[in-house]
């Protein structure tokens, strides 16, 4: 069993227990351990693994953009420690190892809690939706829901506040590219006209 804590990045404060083989770390929706993909941007799609060897933990940079840091040096492999810090990115999103107790077992999340969900999206965040890894073909077990006592509906709409303000932002990006190209296109036939 591994117990991670997330001290940096939109989730801080959430715990995280685990007793599988392998653990996907990532800003993609069906990692393991996922993050938000609007502002944990340090954080790649599919940035790191956390696998079973010979009765520990070793943590994996699956080819990260910004690479995978353990207490403060970069690593492409390495065994896990209770208390190791792992940042993802420089200055992205960081995990402690809060407990490592005896040997990883099968693909089966234990247990995994939040302290608030900060206005992350629902759409996004799989701790907002009854889906987990024990509903992955291979996986046992049945979980629920994963929302925890203190997480309200409420905070979703300061997500959708800010995905309205992107489309805004594009809608208003896509309307001056569309100016720029009818212009190119009068100057070009007024020249053809001439």
């Amino acid at each position: 069993m591994i117990r991670l804590r997330q001290i940096k990045g939109a989730d801080s404060g959430r715990e995280l227990e685990f007793d599988q083989d392998l653990i996907r770390i990532g800003r993609m929706p069906d990692s393991d351990v996922n993050f938000d993909p609007e502002v944990d941007l340090d954080a790649s799609g599919r940035h790191a693994e956390i696998r079973s060897e010979d009765g520990r933990y070793i943590l994996i940079d699956t080819g990260s953009r910004n690479g995978t840091w353990l207490n403060g040096q970069r690593i492409k492999h390495a065994a896990l420690r209770a208390d190791d810090e792992l940042e993802l990115g420089r200055g992205g999103p960081k995990l402690k190892v809060s407990a490592l107790q005896g040997r990883p077992g099968r693909r089966r999340t234990i247990s995994r809690t939040s302290s608030a969900l900060g206005g992350r999206d629902p759409r996004f965040d799989p701790l907002a939706t009854q889906s987990s890894t024990a509903s992955r073909p291979g996986a046992s077990g049945a979980v629920t829901s994963f929302l925890s006592d203190d997480v309200h509906l409420r905070d979703a709409p300061s997500g959708a506040s800010r995905i309205r303000r992107r489309r805004q932002k594009a809608a208003i990006l896509w309307g001056a590219a569309g100016v720029v190209f009818l212009a190119a296109i009068a100057i070009v036939v007024s020249a053809s006209l001439q």
